[in-house]
């Protein structure tokens, strides 16, 4: 049985074997450890107690931020991103954002496929923002207008 539960700083050499295998320039474990604060929401996927992917959001004032999505390698094309990225918005939609907000490599087709598929539309461009093979790599930034919660 899967289930979405929030995460700890105890998950964290799952999240780096996960993060390594699957990214070419993967977190660090000092990254994740500094993305366990209060305006963070970090939840991962589990079956029986073993992590197949995780998110790690942010709110601040009245918007939300995806900073990071990963599903382990020999899990993806199974559905487990949407499934990820729909809680995400959920978790979002609860904390009252009114957007939820995420930057994406410009070759990631995939990710933009998930992310246009649950709505997200291209809200601008970061020029040379992630480091590539060849260099450098732009970031699309990719916003969700979000319903607003009383």
């Amino acid at each position: 049985m899967m289930l979405i539960k929030p995460l700890t700083v105890t998950d964290i050499p799952a999240l780096l074997a996960i993060e390594t295998q699957a990214n070419r320039y993967p977190w660090t474990e000092g990254v994740f450890k500094s993305c366990f604060g209060s305006q963070y929401f970090n939840f991962g996927l589990f079956a029986d107690e073993q992590l197949l992917g995780f998110y790690f959001g942010q709110f601040i004032a009245i918007e939300s931020q995806l900073f990071n999505i990963c599903v382990s390698s020999d899990q993806q094309g199974k559905g487990l991103g949407g499934q990820l990225l729909s809680h995400f918005i959920a978790q979002s939609e609860q904390r009252a954002a009114t957007e939820a907000w995420l930057e994406v490599r410009a070759s990631n087709l995939s990710a933009i496929h998930l992310y246009q598929k649950h709505g997200f539309i291209e809200a601008g461009c970061r020029p040379n923002y992630y480091r590539s093979a060849t260099g450098m790599e732009d970031a699309i930034m990719m916003c969700l207008p979000l319903r607003f919660a009383n």
